[in-house]
């Protein structure tokens, strides 16, 4: 029995660890590959609504409005409150993001902004804001994107 479990957890391992792999590969592809589709698609010719905001840098991963369309990750609209690793029926979130759990505060999210695989160890978000003010400033935007 002690060692059928070993080997259950061993493989969650690796499957968890394939996943990152794999997603973290998909990402760096979506975005080496993002200006060129940009450029092909009449669909992207404008600059994504957002850009011009405190939260211009997310845009390039994320959709601000609502309803906006799909990118490399989830649209933020209605981020602030919002149950954690929401639209997992489209959306492969990290196993580290889901296992954390609850909801987006303004505090969780400005530890995820700051650093994300200190905030939810494994997590595949890349990019940091280290300014505390540059955080703020997105989170206070954020926080106006609801219904």
């Amino acid at each position: 029995m002690q060692r059928t479990e070993h080997s259950a957890e061993r493989s969650r391992g690796l499957a968890e660890a394939r996943f990152a792999a794999v997603r973290g590969l998909v990402m760096l592809l979506a975005l080496a590959l993002g200006p060129a589709i940009a450029c092909a698609s009449d669909t992207f010719t404008q600059q994504p609504w957002g850009a011009d905001s405190p939260a211009g840098r997310c845009v390039v991963c994320h959709s601000l409005e609502k309803g906006g369309p799909f990118r490399v990750a989830p649209n933020l609209w209605n981020i602030v409150g919002a149950e954690k690793a929401r639209e997992r029926s489209w959306y492969a979130y990290s196993p580290a993001l889901i296992r954390k759990g609850g909801t987006w505060t303004p505090e969780e999210l400005d530890s995820y902004i700051k650093d994300a695989a200190a905030f939810a160890a494994g997590s595949t978000k890349s990019i940091r804001v280290k300014d505390a003010e540059e955080r703020q400033a997105i989170i206070d935007f954020l926080t106006t994107l609801k219904d």
